[in-house]
């Protein structure tokens, strides 16, 4: 079963990447919307998976999003950032009941209250770590500021309504 499950987290994470790469990237809504959905990858690991294989999945995960959109590892440092925050922000939003019987952050499992929160909260961790790197000082502070939070937005979105559609919907919503 374990085997399984990795196996279609891959193919995902592969959904994911051609989504991001061939679709998003091409995609110009606004100077101020970047939509990235490749960390919802991230998001969704197993609350079990050692920091330590978060860390090396999230660099490789960014740079290969790095590779294909040229961006000399902006994806990667952000992804890597995301994956070191992420053990804290699941104490942080750890419901009242906990994670019992729960392997992995899902919107079936969680809710779409918790899961939403928790996807923004990472997403603009990730946004705000990426737009600062790329832009690299604060000359345009406003136009930084309001890229983040739009494309946070844009990309909370796209991330929620994945989940909904490959949602195990056995559980609530």
């Amino acid at each position: 079963m374990q085997a399984i499950n990795w196996t279609l987290r891959i193919l995902g994470l592969i959904f994911l990447i051609l989504f991001q790469v061939l679709v998003l990237s091409k995609l110009n809504v606004s100077i101020y919307v970047h939509p990235y959905v490749y960390p919802m990858f991230l998001i969704l690991l197993p609350f079990d998976t050692p920091r330590w294989l978060n860390l090396i999945v999230a660099f490789l995960v960014g740079l290969t999003i790095d590779m294909f959109t040229n961006t000399y590892g902006m994806h990667a440092a952000a992804s890597v950032f995301i994956a070191f925050a992420r053990p804290r922000m699941i104490k942080v939003f750890t419901p009242i009941t906990g994670y019992e019987g729960v392997n992995a952050p899902s919107i079936s499992e969680l809710g779409i209250i918790w899961y939403t929160f928790f996807t923004a909260t990472m997403i603009l961790l990730h946004h705000t770590v990426y737009f600062m790197i790329s832009i690299f000082w604060t000359q345009n502070f406003r136009f930084v500021l309001l890229e983040i939070l739009m494309s946070t937005l844009f990309s909370t979105l796209l991330i929620v309504i994945l989940a909904f559609l490959f949602a195990n919907r056995k559980r609530r919503l």
